[in-house]
């Protein structure tokens, strides 16, 4: 189990595709199997060492007959690693990873099944909630940070639209989760000229611009 950690592991910070998890050994693991929705198939296989102590759960999650999702646990039951196939195309596109005391640290998604990851969540490991999720909206390198308040709501995000590797778009949110306003760089000066304020309903608010160049709006419309 250390082994596949540091393995994991390594090819994540390299930035490594998403691919299927290598058969592990189960040779010493005692498995039970469970039908978790009563449909007269089993659907969960538990693998649990000499301790009593599970350490791989794989999971058939739309009943198709395959392992889709895969849940690794350390030899005393603390989370390791959870690999999961949501399309069911037969490729891992959501890997969960938690610190050493089994607590969520960040999840990674391959969103448009191109097999590379484009989505990285980042979770506090002790309230279980988000922080901050990086996008890679074209391939090209993140593009789109949110950042979310300490009761996991989202709070802002920073956008790079054009791709020239700049933020140039400022986005705040309501508590409801929808755009409060929106900050341009549209002069390319690393600040907001011209903000789009929004309702909450999300409905269109003012328009306001920056005229004399400090950053804030002195006109608005």
């Amino acid at each position: 189990m250390r082994i596949l950690k540091a393995v994991f592991l390594a090819a994540i910070f390299l930035g490594a595709a998403i691919t299927m998890l290598p058969a592990q050994d189960k040779s010493k693991l005692f498995k039970m199997e469970k039908d978790s929705d009563n449909d007269g198939k089993t659907d969960t296989w538990n693998y649990i060492n000499n301790q009593n102590v599970i350490e791989l759960i794989e999971q058939d999650q739309n009943g198709d007959g395959k392992i889709d999702k895969w849940r690794h646990f350390t030899s005393d039951g603390k989370a390791m690693k959870t690999l999961a196939d949501t399309d069911f195309n037969g490729n891992v596109d959501e890997t969960t990873i938690y610190d050493e005391n089994g607590n969520k640290l960040r999840v990674e998604k391959d969103t448009n099944g191109d097999d590379k990851v484009d989505q990285w969540q980042h979770f506090d490991p002790e309230s279980g909630k988000p922080t901050k999720a990086e996008i890679d909206s074209k391939g090209k390198g993140v593009d789109k940070t949110i950042f979310y308040n300490a009761d996991g709501r989202k709070e802002r995000m920073e956008a790079d639209a054009n791709g020239d590797g700049k933020v140039d778009q400022w986005v705040s949110y309501y508590s409801n989760g929808k755009i409060k306003d929106i900050g341009y760089d549209t002069d390319n000066s690393g600040k907001p000229n011209v903000w789009q304020q929004y309702n909450e309903d999300g409905t269109k608010g003012k328009a306001g611009f920056d005229t004399d160049g400090d950053g804030e709006p002195d006109k608005w419309q």
